[in-house]
C-alpha cells in the first residue's frame, strides 16, 4: 500500500508507490549482523506539488556498508540516474536504513542531503532524504525535505493518517 507524507501547512505532498516502498522495506536493518543500506529515489514529474517517487536504487554491491554507515559508489550511482533519466525519471532524493526502530537524520544525513541539493546548481528547489527504521511488519519511515525556497530549511514530513485509526496505514 501506498505512503503519503505531507508538509506542516498541507499544502504539498510526497507519494511513495508500492514499488520504490518494497525495494526500500526489502533492506531494512532488522537483525544485529545487516549493514546499513541506501540508495536514490526517482520521480517523473521532479517539480510536482505532488510528488509522486515510483523508483528506488540501491544499494549497488560496490558501496561503502557498515552496521551505521552508508556511502554509495558514486560512479554506479551515475549509471544508475542514466539509466532512470532514460526513462523520463529524475532523482529526488536519498534513502537509507537505521538501525533503529524510529529513524532520525545525523548531522552527516542532513548534510549530505544539502551537498546532493546545492549540486543541482538551482536546477531542484528541494532534496528528499528518507530513512527506514526496523520496527514494525511495515517499517516506521521518516521523510525529510532539504528547500530552498523561500529559504533554506529542512523539515520533517508527516504521514497521513488514516482518518478511522488515527495510525498510519497498515502499522
Amino acid at each position: 500500500m501506498s505512503r503519503v507524507f505531507f508538509y506542516p501547512d498541507y499544502t504539498r505532498y510526497i507519494l511513495f508507490t508500492d514499488q520504490a516502498l518494497f525495494h526500500m522495506y526489502a533492506h531494512a536493518q532488522r537483525g544485529r549482523w545487516q549493514k546499513e543500506a541506501g540508495g536514490e529515489m526517482f520521480s517523473s514529474e521532479p517539480h510536482s506539488r505532488g510528488l509522486v517517487v515510483n523508483t528506488a536504487t540501491g544499494p549497488n554491491p560496490s558501496d561503502y556498508r557498515r552496521r551505521c554507515a552508508w556511502n554509495p559508489d558514486v560512479r554506479q550511482s551515475d549509471r544508475n540516474r542514466q539509466v532512470e533519466f532514460a526513462q523520463s525519471r529524475h532523482v529526488v532524493g536519498l534513502w537509507h536504513t537505521h538501525p533503529e526502530p524510529s529513524p532520525s537524520p545525523s548531522g552527516r544525513d542532513q548534510s549530505t542531503t544539502w551537498e546532493y541539493l546545492d549540486s543541482f546548481k538551482g536546477d531542484r528547489s528541494r532534496y528528499l532524504m528518507v530513512i527506514i527504521g526496523n520496527r514494525g511488519s511495515i517499517p516506521e519511515m521518516a521523510v525529510w525535505v532539504a528547500s530552498h525556497q523561500p529559504m533554506r530549511e529542512w523539515t520533517q514530513l508527516g504521514e497521513a493518517l488514516d482518518s478511522e485509526t488515527e495510525q498510519a496505514p497498515d502499522k
